[in-house]
């Protein structure tokens, strides 16, 4: 079976700072925040200039590689002046100081790198258009991949009740739940969940953390 995927999912975090230590580590320490509306995250990735050599006894060209960049990435968006993510670009753009960022997709993997931002132009087009913006990073530290990192989330019903929806799920870091409810015996109802949340069905987003929690039924 093929492992490929498609990019539907997959976000950009950034962070308004450099990491403490430029690894892995470092990175997933910094509470990075999605930017919202992205509509292509581009390509990005090393590339090597070209060192040719001609020796006149074959006339063959010797090639090598020499310097190397390790790319740029633009980043169109649909503008939303409310957006946290938006917002931290818009100062990144008017900042001489790297920015640190974090490509998400859809499996889970994640790519640390940083970069300057060298423009965040808005778009407005013309009547059937979305009024958008254009974030040219050009980046420059090495990118490095993270693990891929999953919770479970595992939905437990006291007394009188069951549970509607996928009970134990497995959710890749950052990204959300699939909804569940909480059913009520006949005779009871629906109180609350074990950490004091009383959303019903509920639905956690932007999980960072295994959960598990016990739905709780009273008499009525």
């Amino acid at each position: 079976m093929s492992n490929a995927r498609t990019s539907a999912g997959s976000t950009l975090s950034v962070f308004a700072g450099s990491p403490a230590t430029y690894d892995k580590a470092g990175f997933e320490q910094l509470n990075f925040t999605e930017v919202a509306e992205i509509t292509d995250l581009g390509e990005f990735g090393r590339e090597y200039n070209q060192v040719t050599h001609s020796p006149v006894k074959n006339r063959r060209i010797v090639k090598r590689k020499g310097s190397y960049n390790e790319g740029s990435i633009s980043l169109p968006m649909a503008r939303d002046a409310s957006d946290a993510g938006q917002k931290i670009l818009t100062a990144a753009s008017l900042s001489d100081d790297s920015y640190s960022y974090c490509i998400r997709l859809q499996d889970g993997s994640r790519f640390f790198f940083t970069a300057q931002c060298m423009s965040f132009k808005t778009s407005v087009g013309g009547v059937d258009s979305i009024t958008g913006k254009t974030a040219q990073l050009e980046i420059d530290g090495e990118i490095v991949e993270g693990d891929v990192v999953s919770f479970t989330l595992e939905y437990i019903a006291g007394a009188n009740g069951s549970i509607q929806g996928v009970a134990e799920q497995v959710v890749l870091q950052g990204a959300n739940g699939a909804p569940v409810f909480a059913q009520a015996a006949q005779g009871f109802s629906f109180q609350k969940w074990s950490d004091d949340k009383a959303a019903n069905p509920r639905v956690d987003v932007d999980v960072k953390a295994n959960l598990a929690v016990t739905a709780s039924f009273v008499a009525v």
